[in-house]
């Protein structure tokens, strides 16, 4: 297995009976195309999002993914065709497949947005203020 370093790109979930891949790669991403500096910066990346989401939903078929139950409701929300940041593998049988990383810095935003949520909570309490007027920090 090979890999390269982290790109952009618009990813969707593979599934075997559509995209015709073989079955070590099912439950993975598949690329559908690397955006370059130049198309995020002239926001071409939003057409891109927008011709994705109406090539899916043309589709008259919709046999069951053979790994995944909720397949066509992840489809069917609208964050799923979006800007990911991507790290490319190639398998054995030659298929390339995206390691979504995205999903980490929102991991990370979550974190940060709840230990800065019960900072604030801890502040409002009246010994906390008391210490922070005489001590001039806040309590650890």
């Amino acid at each position: 297995m090979s890999s390269s370093k982290n790109n952009l790109a618009i990813c969707e979930l593979i599934h075997p009976k559509i995209h015709g891949t073989a079955i070590e790669s099912c439950g993975h991403y598949m690329i559908q195309w690397f955006i370059s500096i130049d198309e995020f910066q002239n926001c071409i990346t939003s057409r891109m999002i927008r011709l994705m989401k109406q090539k899916w939903w043309e589709r008259t078929t919709s046999p069951p993914h053979p790994f995944i139950r909720a397949f066509w409701r992840i489809i069917a929300q609208p964050q799923y065709f979006t800007l990911q940041i991507v790290e490319d593998k190639e398998l054995y049988s030659g298929e390339t497949i995206a390691i979504v990383k995205t999903v980490w810095l929102r991991i990370f935003q979550r974190k940060c947005r709840n230990i800065l949520n019960e900072r604030k909570l801890a502040r409002e309490k009246i010994k906390h203020l008391r210490y922070r007027s005489i001590h001039g920090k806040w309590p650890s």
